[in-house]
């Protein structure tokens, strides 16, 4: 099928042949990271089972002024197959050629594909839309992948959320967790994978103390009195005269730092909270050890937040910086922002009273299903199966 061209140009406009150019082009971009023509395949698919009607509604082909002089448009093929290759390749981790091979010749799979495709596309006026078209360091398009994109929605809807106009009780720790787990994640879209750990340690102490501050209402008041002698205290590098007086009659006499009192300090108001934790008690650790007392059915998460946060600490202090494994990286940081970012989201929906539904898509089942996959994966990390990636 031909359609001629615009009145006064010298050519007509070849449909098809545009379709395989563009095609042509893809494989050429995304080539050594999934085959040419199965990528084209599902892509095609995916297309199909959309439609035109929704095809537009999530990406927008209208030409304007601002987009002439910006150069910035959809590229939906482009993002398509972004989400494609990152569905794909994070279901591969650790696959033998073989299996990998069965995978691309399985209709099931191939529908599953289509399917979480679709899915992503619903989500991208949270997720995608925001991605950049080039990054400065080349490397696994990490963000793409499931779970992290899934959680970059979260995160960008929560932070909608905290802009309503409405007041919500918590919000500087909301925040906290909210501009920690995006910076990170923006990290990771650009491969900056070891710098992306300082902030994914500063997000997992904001969501430890939003969940004890949550679990009593006047707590939070006490956690502000302490948040704004830590900023009295940056600005004159003196330490309040009402904090001094804290300090002296604080709860735990053998601790005798100053600044482990200025940022933990608040805990002295929290019920039984000295009576648990007998070591240690203005510390990360204190707080840690009192959530576990106090939610015995959340141990798991815990315990890996602990270790993950022990892990951060090379990386926050400037011994390490990158890892000779970047899907190490990629485990870690999804594990970590996994249980903080999604249950700071659980969390602000309850407070707010609202579904916990994103453009109608219920992302927390989606995420939940893919981060079994994620953990299976990490639970069979090995140096050797990294090194035969």
């Amino acid at each position: 099928m031909k359609e001629q061209g615009f009145p006064g140009m010298p050519f007509t406009l070849d449909l098809r042949a545009v379709a395989e150019q563009n095609n042509e082009a893809l494989r050429r971009v995304f080539k050594g990271r999934i085959k040419g023509d199965f990528l084209i395949d599902i892509k095609d698919r995916v297309l199909k089972d959309l439609g035109w009607e929704s095809l537009i509604k999530y990406y927008d082909f209208h030409w304007s002024d601002e987009r002439m002089i910006t150069g910035i448009g959809e590229a939906a093929e482009y993002d398509i197959c972004r989400m494609i290759v990152g569905i794909h390749r994070a279901y591969s981790i650790f696959l033998s050629d073989d299996a990998k091979r069965k995978n691309e010749r399985s209709r099931r799979y191939k529908q599953q594909l289509v399917s979480e495709t679709i899915e992503k596309i619903k989500l991208r006026f949270h997720g995608s839309i925001y991605f950049r078209k080039n990054v400065l360091f080349q490397g696994e398009e990490l963000i793409y992948y499931p779970v992290p994109y899934e959680l970059f929605v979260m995160s960008s809807k929560m932070g909608q959320m905290l802009m309503d106009g409405k007041n919500i009780r918590c919000g500087q720790l909301y925040c906290g967790v909210i501009y920690n787990g995006i910076s990170a994640l923006s990290l990771l879209e650009g491969t900056l994978l070891g710098t992306a750990y300082p902030l994914c340690r500063g997000a997992i102490e904001m969501y430890l103390k939003l969940l004890i501050v949550n679990s009593q209402v006047e707590l939070y008041d006490r956690y502000e009195t302490f948040r704004m002698f830590e900023i009295e205290y940056s600005c004159r590098q003196t330490y309040p005269r009402k904090f001094n007086a804290l300090f002296k009659k604080r709860v735990f006499q053998d601790s005798k730092v100053r600044a482990d009192y200025l940022h933990f300090g608040w805990v002295d108001f929290i019920d039984e909270y000295h009576k648990i934790v007998t070591k240690s008690p203005y510390s990360v650790q204190g707080i840690i050890t009192f959530l576990k007392a106090k939610n015995v059915d959340r141990i798991l998460e815990l315990e890996l937040l602990e270790d993950l946060y022990k892990s951060c600490h090379a990386y926050t202090h400037g011994s390490i910086q990158t890892a000779k494994y970047p899907l190490l990286h990629y485990f870690e940081i999804s594990i970590m922002l996994y249980y903080v970012v999604r249950g700071t989201f659980l969390l602000i929906c309850r407070e707010k009273g609202v579904e916990t539904l994103i453009d109608g898509n219920d992302v927390i089942s989606m995420i939940d299903r893919d981060f079994e996959v994620l953990y299976e994966q990490y639970e069979m990390r090995s140096t050797e199966r990294f090194e035969s990636l």
